[in-house]
């Protein structure tokens, strides 16, 4: 009798964690299927690293299902505040800052988050530099690098305000008001992503637009590798550049990478050989690649150091 009263109470604790597990599955669930799902998390996921990065972020959107957890929005918002600093991190590093011109050492740390926000869209150019030559903005004109930055401040801002824990406001909400809140916390940080991507791609468009005429002259100008493994002699007659664009700012440069035709001529024998018509020659084409760098103080400074203008001559041997 006493065996049998035991078994029936095992049977029945089993039955009640098998009724309550998948009840909590589907509530710890819920809001991550929504928020993983909204297009604010795909913009922050494509600023992210595989790995500790992304693992990063989609454990603060489970962390929002700890029920148990009162600060569970709190460490959301403070977490994803981490993500942005992470990002803004990739785009430059203390030393980087430190060494540009406008860098002016703060009093409380080394770099502030505003400082990477600067770097991260001009590199080490000055930001009257960037108004005034780069966008041609007029002193009493709005232009996108002053609306960047202090639309940066403004927004993180609003995203440390969530971080903070001073009233029953905003803690151990509801599902409902942690999802509300969760999102507009995402919202905020794709917006900062948006902004410095929109302004990063404004500056670089720009300056794109201005040393086209230069990046030709210097790439004519400039000694290409690869012909001389291919003849006695050999020259570039012309080339088309096909297209360029700016890889990055630096606290040193502006880098411009591009690639192009050139149209060239081979000749096998002597300068005698030639005109005792004992030599050969031919014309002939090659795509090339190249690395520029532009002055961060005048656009018309364009140099391509030896080495980083190269023919692709794979096809001669092909």
């Amino acid at each position: 009798m006493i065996n049998h009263i035991k078994r029936k109470r095992k049977r029945m604790a089993k039955v009640q964690r098998r009724s309550y597990s998948p009840k909590l599955q589907n509530t710890r669930s819920t809001i991550y299927r929504h928020l993983i799902a909204d297009s604010y998390s795909d913009k922050i996921l494509s600023h992210l690293d595989a790995g500790f990065e992304k693992d990063l972020f989609l454990a603060t959107l489970k962390n929002l299902s700890d029920h148990g957890n009162p600060v569970r929005f709190n460490n959301f918002a403070y977490c994803m505040r981490e993500i942005i600093g992470i990002i803004l991190a990739k785009y430059s590093s203390d030393e980087d800052i430190k060494i540009c011109s406008w860098y002016l050492k703060p009093q409380d740390t080394e770099v502030t988050r505003l400082q990477r926000v600067i770097y991260a869209v001009c590199g080490g150019m000055e930001v009257d530099y960037v108004r005034s030559t780069i966008l041609e903005i007029d002193e009493d004109e709005d232009d996108v690098l002053s609306e960047t930055l202090s639309g940066f401040s403004k927004k993180f801002n609003q995203l440390s305000k969530f971080t903070h824990v001073r009233s029953s406001k905003n803690f151990n909400i509801s599902d409902e008001k942690c999802e509300e809140l969760s999102k507009a916390v995402l919202k905020l940080t794709s917006d900062i992503l948006s902004l410095i991507d929109d302004c990063r791609k404004e500056i670089q468009w720009k300056i794109d637009e201005q040393v086209s005429d230069t990046v030709i002259d210097t790439s004519v100008q400039s000694t290409m590798d690869g012909l001389d493994i291919l003849s006695t002699h050999g020259m570039v007659n012309y080339i088309d550049l096909d297209e360029y664009s700016v890889s990055g700012i630096t606290s040193q440069s502006i880098e411009i990478v591009g690639r192009g035709t050139a149209y060239c001529i081979l000749e096998w024998g002597s300068r005698s050989d030639m005109r005792n018509g004992d030599g050969a020659s031919i014309e002939t084409d090659f795509p090339y690649n190249f690395t520029a760098h532009v002055s961060l103080t005048n656009l018309d400074d364009v140099h391509i150091p030896e080495n980083n203008m190269d023919i692709d001559n794979s096809s001669w041997f092909g």
